[in-house]
């Protein structure tokens, strides 16, 4: 069973990341990105995949020092960036 829910959650962030480097990459597909990112070495594939979640990470810190209307803003763009 843990197995399974390991497998589960790193499909997701997987996707997750997937979706954010889609956001920025915008002349590749999402379903492009995510087969590069299920073929590219382990070592490689954990930084690529850490890397837009981190930086998301530190992004909504420095946006919370600035309160809710940063907060706001960040979220929105997070959302823009994603669609």
């Amino acid at each position: 069973m843990a197995h399974m829910i390991h497998h589960q959650v790193a499909r997701f962030v997987l996707r997750v990341s997937a979706m954010l480097i889609a956001g920025v990459w915008r002349s590749r597909s999402l379903s492009e990105i995510e087969a590069a990112l299920r073929q590219s070495p382990q070592p490689r594939r954990a930084v690529l995949v850490l890397f837009p979640l981190v930086l998301l990470f530190l992004l909504s810190l420095i946006a919370a020092q600035f309160g809710w209307i940063a907060m706001l803003v960040f979220w929105m763009g997070v959302i823009a960036l994603v669609n």
